[in-house]
């Protein structure tokens, strides 16, 4: 199979070369990856900005610009003519749960190669509290079971697997859910560098979640490896409201 990976962490960074090592004895791997840290770039662009593309060896790549770019660039023209069966982002050290998918650039980049209906999976794994190494051993084989089950032609097109898994060894592991995107019911606090001028982002901690039964969030703190379908079109299947209006009200 032919398998095109990305990241939002950088071409040089574990979880990718996790992946890398793990595939490309039963794969044709392509790498086309960011050159610097991206994490929390969403499905942002370079538009106002060039972009250099660096050679890092046999079909990988290094890219100065967002997640989102790599699968451009990757699908527009280094692989065009000649696509990927799957896409890969990850392995991203720390989950992709809850609100915090709206912001990932590793989801983005799946989201990213399946408006396009390449078959793509945003993979991430849990990080400790504790601070030990994140379980990349387990995210990898996580994949190579999907891989197995031949998850390349079974995604619907114009939607992603965004697969989460626990911070545990495989054995630990207590199976697979398909599962729904929590809602977290409050947000990362801001920490005061200079007060009332200079802020950045708290420690990220666990939050509450509404609802959480059936949800990603759920299934990690469970042991389960959370899978969940997540769809390039974000229209609302939900009844508009009605309002009077008329031609001419704009």
């Amino acid at each position: 199979m032919r398998i095109l990976l990305t990241n939002d962490d950088g071409y040089d960074q574990p979880g990718l070369l996790e992946l890398e090592n793990s595939l490309r004895n039963k794969h044709e791997i392509w790498v086309v990856a960011p050159l610097h840290h991206c994490s929390g770039t969403s499905h942002s662009v370079g538009l106002y900005s060039s972009m250099e593309l660096i050679s890092e060896g046999k079909r990988k790549w290094a890219l100065d610009g967002t997640p989102t770019d790599c699968v451009k660039i990757a699908l527009m023209e280094i692989m065009k003519g000649n696509p990927p069966d799957l896409l890969v982002s990850g392995i991203n050290p720390g989950a992709n749960l809850s609100n915090n998918i709206l912001y990932s650039g590793t989801v983005a980049a799946a989201m990213e190669a399946a408006l396009w209906n390449i078959p793509s999976v945003a993979l991430s794994v849990q990080v400790s509290e504790h601070g030990e190494k994140p379980f990349f051993c387990t995210a990898s084989s996580a994949l190579d079971t999907l891989l197995e089950n031949d998850i390349n032609s079974k995604i619907p097109n114009g939607t992603i697997i965004n697969l989460n898994v626990p911070a545990l060894d495989i054995s630990e592991i207590k199976g697979w859910k398909w599962t729904r995107m929590a809602q977290f019911s409050a947000d990362i606090s801001f920490r005061q560098i200079e007060p009332g001028r200079v802020f950045a982002y708290d420690r990220y901690r666990s939050l509450p979640v509404i609802d959480p039964d059936g949800t990603d969030v759920d299934a990690i703190q469970k042991h389960f490896i959370s899978m969940t379908l997540l769809d390039v079109n974000r229209t609302s299947t939900l009844q508009p409201p009605i309002l009077e209006l008329t031609d001419g009200s704009y």
